[in-house]
């Protein structure tokens, strides 16, 4: 189990290093943002099951996410249903940031904003913030090994898998910034109505 976090938090650190991952987020360039969006289809085209793989892989490396959708250690995600159906959910919100809104930064702000707060109420279900890290980790290494599939010349490989790591950081940035807002609220509202308690 060591080994497993060892390498989950050795990857967060060279993910934090590449520029995911980083406290420090600012506002996506309009290059950055212009070839997220041109790469999307061909992306997808190249790995159909992107956000299928991404949250399988989330959930082999985490046993709290298995048991956050009530999935025994033993068993596989893929077979709970209730687990597989979030992977098309998760692409539709990428899609819609992404395509719809066109990484148009005010409404991917709070469109993560929003759902980040709403993860609040999966706390009871033993939902962890930390969770996010895992996924960012697996999908940055599946981005990357995507566009590697199929990007030969180095130079806008690169370039590409640095705008994908900029843009899914920025997303993931922005729903724990809700999510904090949101606990950081409930925790404010809990003390001060034990405090009016009294």
């Amino acid at each position: 189990m060591m080994g497993l976090l060892s390498t989950i938090r050795g990857k967060k650190e060279a993910v934090i290093g590449s520029g995911i991952g980083s406290a420090q987020v600012g506002p996506l360039n309009a290059k950055t943002k212009k070839l997220v969006i041109q790469e999307w289809p061909r992306v997808l085209a190249q790995c159909p099951e992107l956000f299928t793989e991404i949250w399988h892989k989330s959930a082999t490396r985490s046993t709290s996410i298995k048991l956050a959708f009530g999935i025994a250690e033993n068993e596989s995600p893929m077979q709970n249903a209730a687990f597989l159906g979030l992977s098309s959910t998760i692409q539709a919100f990428f899609f819609k940031l992404i395509i719809t809104y066109e990484l148009n930064d005010e409404q991917v702000r709070e469109a993560c904003e929003q759902l980040g707060a709403h993860h609040v109420d999966f706390i009871s279900r033993g939902f962890n913030s930390h969770f996010w890290d895992i996924f960012l980790v697996c999908m940055a290494e599946k981005i990357d090994e995507t566009l590697s599939s199929y990007m030969t010349e180095e130079d806008k490989k690169n370039e590409m898998i640095l705008a994908w790591q900029r843009v899914v950081n920025s997303i993931v940035h922005q729903m724990r910034n809700g999510y904090s807002d949101r606990r950081k609220q409930q925790l404010g509202e809990s003390k001060g109505g034990a405090n009016n308690g009294f």
